[in-house]
């Protein structure tokens, strides 16, 4: 349900109920299982006039009747049953402007994600090692006439993920450190249709980590030894010609560059 505050907002309500069945590698051990459940709920404002565009969204999503078992992986020995839960709850906010400066395109989002879950084989309801609980995106493009090209840069920042650390007691009780990227990009004009483009990802070569991988058995000092899991590159770049053929010869692909 929406409604229209002026010419150039609304605000809108939405609720949804959704089931899905199991996945199939757990309904090839039991077919008894019911559906998972989830419900939705969401508020959304949006404003979009002047070449500018806000959107702010909050929303809570309620799951019940998720798959549990008891052992490390699905088999066909393990006990399965639908008493897992859990929720997610946050908001979103998204800035878009292409006004207020001259030839500058910029737009930023952030996230904030509050969720919890007692599924699959969990011990206890935890974060999930998915789901981080800040994101932000700041893109940013500049049009130089004389120079006949683009400018865009890009940052990425995620707050860091739950894992498992044996060295300390509990359930997905450490954090990753933060993931963040900041790339950079250009693009000449050749003509009207043809375009030169390089860009280099994560130029200020952040050592990102994805997770920690441990060993099975501790050393003799009754540590569990570990090893980070990483990008197979920290920066790399690319370079690529984008040639666009149309009727009216003017279309490019300049804005999704």
């Amino acid at each position: 349900m929406a409604y229209k505050t002026s010419s150039k907002s609304q605000v809108l309500l939405a609720y949804g109920d959704f089931y899905q069945n199991p996945s199939s590698n757990i309904l090839k051990f039991n077919q008894d299982l019911k559906a998972e459940h989830t419900s939705h709920y969401i508020f959304n404002y949006q404003y979009n006039g002047d070449k500018r565009l806000f959107r702010a969204e909050a929303y809570y999503k309620g799951y019940s009747s998720l798959v549990k078992y008891d052992s490390e992986f699905t088999t066909f020995n393990s006990n399965y049953n639908n008493n897992g839960d859990g929720f997610a709850k946050g908001i979103d906010f998204f800035w878009r402007d292409s006004n207020s400066i001259k030839n500058f395109d910029y737009w930023l989002s952030y996230s904030f994600l509050d969720t919890e879950r007692n599924y699959k084989n969990y011990p206890n309801k935890a974060q999930p090692n998915f789901a981080n609980t800040n994101n932000l995106s700041v893109v940013g493009k500049y049009w130089i006439e004389k120079w006949r090209s683009q400018i865009g840069f890009s940052y990425a920042y995620a707050s860091g993920r739950r894992y498992t650390n044996p060295n300390i007691s509990g359930f997905l009780n450490d954090k990753t450190k933060s993931f963040n990227s900041l790339s950079v990009n250009w693009a000449y004009l050749i003509s009207p249709q043809k375009i030169l483009y390089a860009s280099v990802n994560n130029v200020l070569g952040f050592k990102n980590i994805n997770g920690y991988q441990y060993a099975n058995t501790p050393d003799i000092y009754g540590n569990f030894n570990k090893r980070a899991l990483r990008l197979a590159t920290d920066q790399f770049f690319f370079v690529g010609f984008f040639w666009t053929i149309s009727v009216d010869k003017k279309n490019n692909q300049l804005d999704n560059l």
